[in-house]
């Protein structure tokens, strides 16, 4: 059987290197920018070409609902581009109102650039070490494989979850558990 690590997405993959917040403009940018950039950066991410994984309307949505800030006179900043690549690969995991939360969590110990770039290595190590398993078991089922892969992110995305619930609750859950 080919070996998973072996496959051309496998070797984008092993390439991946997400723009670090020195990469990211400097200047402020327009909507159609942002998006473009955005696309560019996220391209690795998306399961086939047509799917958007974002657009001008998320954007706004993502303003309006206060997970991320509002442009200044119509314009972006280099950190609202690090939170809208945050925003669009935690949002595969976690729910707006988490990802808002953790974002004040993270901000409230570091500024934008040493989360984001923290962010981005932690992403890159996970997708080595999932490529590392992948590999190890290039000889086994496919179908299993698959089952193994989303089974672990099945088990990842409750841990986040419950981690979010334990030290970063939703206003809704710390009023419940006071008055337990």
């Amino acid at each position: 059987m080919k070996d998973v690590s072996a496959t051309p997405y496998a070797q984008r993959l092993l390439e991946l290197h997400l723009p670090r917040y020195g990469e990211i403009p400097r200047i402020d940018l327009y909507m159609d920018q942002v998006v473009a950039i955005l696309e560019d950066c996220l391209r690795l991410f998306l399961r086939d070409a047509q799917e958007k994984r974002i657009t001008p309307a998320m954007i706004n949505n993502y303003v309006k609902l206060k997970v991320l800030p509002p442009p200044v006179k119509k314009r972006y900043t280099r950190d609202h581009l690090c939170q809208l690549i945050l925003i669009c690969l935690l949002k595969q995991v976690l729910s707006l109102p988490e990802i808002q939360r953790l974002i004040a969590a993270q901000l409230e110990t570091r500024d934008v650039r040493a989360m984001y770039d923290g962010f981005c290595a932690m992403q890159e190590r996970a997708v080595l070490s999932a490529l590392e398993r992948a590999a190890a078991q290039a000889d086994g089922d496919r179908s299993d494989m698959a089952l193994r892969v989303a089974a672990e992110a099945n088990v990842g995305k409750m841990i986040a979850e419950k981690i979010m619930d334990v030290h970063f609750p939703a206003p809704s859950r710390e009023k419940k558990r006071e008055k337990e």
